[in-house]
């Protein structure tokens, strides 16, 4: 005969339903709303085994005074912290490039209820980005800010250990940001060419606007008027895993871009496209608004749309080892090539300041900026 457990520790029972034997924590009361919670459960397909599992999330319970929540994932622990920001981050710039961690974290793990994340998930998430090219402080201060949005989490009662402080950094890579030559980039465009609309006008623009890779995929037909000036307004972004379009962190991030001949006619080539996609689904079209929409009017997965660039990159002989990023880069570089004044560049690349062009991206709103546009048309032999 099984011993008793005692009072309040919890207790173990068969699922018929699910064929496993289920140990479950007493329940409680939240002291915000006051409303009963259940307690938490585990699971084995012997007593046992669940009697051992229910013993260790007991005892994580009196380590950190903490039961777990089994419905908080990563991602809305990470959204929650960039919504409300530590004290410590108080200028635009640190919010932007802790945000652009954050993403990464939400990219990476977010799916991950954070109750069963674990150490060799934040590791392999990290090892990912070593993978990808990322150098060592960039691995290593995404670690930092997901081990903030966890101790955040175990403060509000969400989550007991904090798996991202026992979790080792790799090294990542010692190259900066590549930008692309011209001969590369006219590689690239003819290559893009071959691929169908949508891929040529998400290269052509990535490459003569300077846009990020997230303001691209987020950009709306109503920001593109028939002038060929192109307003950022907005940007991709996952929440609570649906992509969908989020307005730019600051005020400072909206600006307004003129778009060169190669850029307006492989626009007017997916708009042609897309009314043919929506024609043919009828209501099954998505219409989201999104000028990079898939073939059902839905938002691009960026993962999908980085690996059909790594793979396009092949196709165009120049390697895949660029990344999507590297196509704001690679416009700066070919403009300052091209003779533009450096501050011309940062206004059409939407910086502050020459200064910043050279570091931290952060835009600046101005009119449409000509000038850009001009010396695109001239390097890739397009006039008017």
């Amino acid at each position: 005969m099984s011993k008793r457990r005692g009072r309040n520790r919890g207790s173990v029972f068969y699922d018929q339903t699910k064929g496993r034997w289920i140990g479950q924590l007493p329940g409680g009361t939240d002291p915000d709303t006051g409303k009963r919670v259940r307690g938490r459960k585990v699971s084995a397909t012997t007593k046992t085994a669940a009697e051992n599992l229910l013993d260790d999330l007991r005892a994580e319970v009196r380590k950190t005074g903490v039961q777990p929540s089994a419905s908080a994932t990563v991602a809305w622990a990470a959204e929650d912290f960039r919504r409300h920001w530590p004290a410590s981050v108080k200028s635009p710039i640190s919010k932007q490039v802790n945000g652009n961690h954050v993403q990464r974290i939400i990219d990476g793990i977010g799916p991950v209820k954070l109750e069963k994340l674990t150490v060799g998930q934040v590791e392999t998430f990290l090892a990912r980005l070593a993978a990808d090219g990322y150098s060592t402080s960039v691995i290593t201060r995404t670690r930092s800010i997901l081990r903030q949005v966890i101790r955040r989490a175990q403060r509000d009662g969400l989550v007991g250990r904090n798996v991202a402080e026992l979790a080792d950094c790799p090294a990542g890579t010692r190259r900066k940001s590549r930008a692309m030559t011209v001969d590369q980039a006219r590689a690239l465009l003819a290559e893009a060419g071959k691929s169908g609309p949508w891929l040529r006008a998400f290269v052509t623009s990535g490459l003569m606007l300077g846009m990020r890779p997230g303001e691209l995929l987020g950009l709306r037909w109503s920001d593109v008027t028939e002038a060929g000036v192109i307003n950022v307004r907005q940007s991709l972004k996952r929440t609570g895993g649906v992509l969908s379009g989020a307005e730019l962190k600051t005020e400072s991030s909206r600006r307004a871009l003129s778009a060169a001949a190669l850029v307006q006619s492989a626009l007017a080539a997916l708009r042609k496209q897309q009314a043919a996609d929506r024609l043919r689904l009828g209501g099954h079209y998505g219409d989201s608004g999104l000028v990079f929409a898939d073939s059902a009017g839905r938002p691009r997965n960026p993962q999908t749309v980085r690996r059909e660039f790594k793979n396009l990159c092949s196709a165009a002989g120049i390697g895949p080892a660029w990344q999507l990023r590297e196509m704001r880069h690679s416009y700066v570089s070919i403009l300052s090539d091209s003779g533009v004044d450096i501050e011309a560049i940062a206004a059409s690349a939407g910086h502050i300041n020459s200064n910043v062009t050279r570091t931290v991206y952060r835009h600046q709103i101005a009119p449409a900026i000509t000038q850009a546009a001009a010396a695109m048309n001239d390097v890739f032999g397009v006039t008017g």
